[in-house]
């Protein structure tokens, strides 16, 4: 039976979605990121296709969402991304402590905003086994910069386009710190699974097809997977779902 427990540590809320015969056991674990506007509960979803498959799935709501929800002016995101480097140490060591830790066994996932999170945070931490980004990106500024002309900012005036653009140019060293695109060899061998739907309005899959053409046949990203669904927009499938848990059964086996 799959169980699902809601906790708080150092004022992060998740949700841990465990098979309930292996609760207290130091199996695989893997933290998922939901979405810009989710939540952790948003997310359950995948959470119980890692439990089915022997994972401890962890599924944090990210600063001013979920339970630690505020209302959304749209600038924040990275924000959010920045501190979701600072928080899943502390989401480690929770693990550690309770005596949970498979130090050789612990991966990072997320969609969207989380799929961002993950690049940022496999740039961040050589000790992630390995990570599931869902249409992500993994150059911030550059992400930053495409959404000066995109859906995100419908509605607009002129000047509200050139003051972002003076923003992102302000902050580029901020953003260039926490992309992957400009360092890809931290990848390293780690298992890296990545998923795009074509059409995407909202994170382009251009951007990120892009990142893995650029990669693909460096010795360092021997083990990156690429996949796309055709005509799919900014909505995963839960096909996929399957597939990422199938990915981090296959790795932590």
């Amino acid at each position: 039976m799959i169980q699902i427990d809601y906790r708080e540590v150092s004022g992060v809320p998740y949700a841990e979605v465990v098979d309930a015969s292996l609760k207290d056991q130091a199996i695989p674990i893997v933290v998922f990121y939901h979405g810009w506007t989710g939540s952790k509960d948003r997310v359950v979803t995948v959470g119980v296709e890692l439990a089915k498959r022997g994972m401890r799935a962890i599924l944090p709501d990210q600063l001013l969402h979920g339970d630690r929800g505020v209302r959304l002016i749209g600038g924040e995101i990275w924000e959010i991304v920045a501190n979701n480097i600072k928080e899943l140490p502390i989401i480690k060591e929770e693990m550690r402590q309770r005596g949970l830790l498979d130090e050789a066994k612990f991966g990072v996932s997320g969609l969207s905003m989380g799929g961002i999170s993950t690049y940022a945070l496999f740039n961040q931490y050589p000790d992630i086994t390995a990570a599931a980004s869902l249409m992500g990106n993994s150059d911030p500024a550059r992400f930053a910069k495409w959404t000066i002309s995109s859906i995100w900012m419908t509605g607009a005036t002129q000047e509200q386009c050139d003051a972002l653009e003076v923003e992102i140019e302000k902050n580029k060293a901020f953003l260039d710190a926490m992309a992957l695109a400009k360092h890809p060899e931290r990848i390293n061998g780690r298992p890296l699974f990545l998923w795009h739907g074509t059409t995407d309005d909202k994170v382009p899959y251009e951007l990120n097809k892009e990142f893995y053409e650029t990669i693909k046949d460096e010795p360092y990203a021997k083990n990156v997977e690429w996949h796309e669904t055709p005509g799919q927009g900014h909505i995963v499938p839960h096909q996929v779902f399957e597939d990422v848990a199938d990915f981090f059964q296959k790795v932590f086996q």
